[in-house]
């Protein structure tokens, strides 16, 4: 039986056990070589044609059936590939590569906590002048400019910046090390 079909209204379950036992075991081969998986191969085809035996109505007009099949086959293998791509992509960011780089990470997070903590408590124009002076790395003239303040000013607020952040981190010694590294 030729499974092009010319003139066909619907999909009769005689036709349909034909498709099924001519393309199921091609669409299986096809969809494992993208899936790489018998199991999800085996879903893939069996949803398929599944949805051609539910819809036939929709099908009457597809002329050559087996291209159409193998599209549906094609879409849904690759819908699967991608979305486990996007599964296992998530899984390595949030999965630490060691219990080491997982401790770091954390440590990490809790000493930029307690800076941003500390800075947001610092007067505003000091605050302003460390973030550009020492986050941002300016310059005492570039921020003078910028702010529209005499360079002395930059220079008096980022010290007072400075010794106000000494104050309170120094019951953290290694965020104040830190600090002081980064702002020489």
């Amino acid at each position: 039986m030729n499974l092009n079909r010319k003139g066909l209204n619907t999909i009769d379950e005689s036709y349909f056990q034909n498709i099924f036992h001519k393309l199921y075991p091609r669409l299986l081969t096809y969809a494992k070589e993208i899936v790489s998986d018998t199991q999800t191969a085996e879903d893939i085809v069996e949803n398929t044609m599944f949805q051609l035996w539910r819809d036939r109505e929709k099908f009457q007009n597809v002329i050559n059936i087996k291209s159409y099949l193998y599209a549906m086959v094609r879409n849904d293998a690759y819908r699967i590939v991608n979305k486990e791509k996007e599964k296992i992509a998530l899984h390595e960011e949030l999965t630490p590569d060691s219990d080491e780089d997982f401790d770091d990470k954390i440590l990490e997070e809790e000493v930029y906590a307690i800076l941003i903590e500390q800075l947001n408590q610092l007067p505003e124009g000091c605050k302003e002048i460390f973030e550009l002076s020492v986050i941002e790395g300016l310059k005492y003239k570039e921020i003078a400019s910028r702010l529209n303040i005499s360079v002395n000013t930059v220079k008096s607020q980022r010290t007072r910046a400075i010794k106000l952040l000494k104050e309170k981190l120094k019951n953290h010694p290694f965020i104040l090390f830190l600090l002081l590294i980064g702002s020489n």
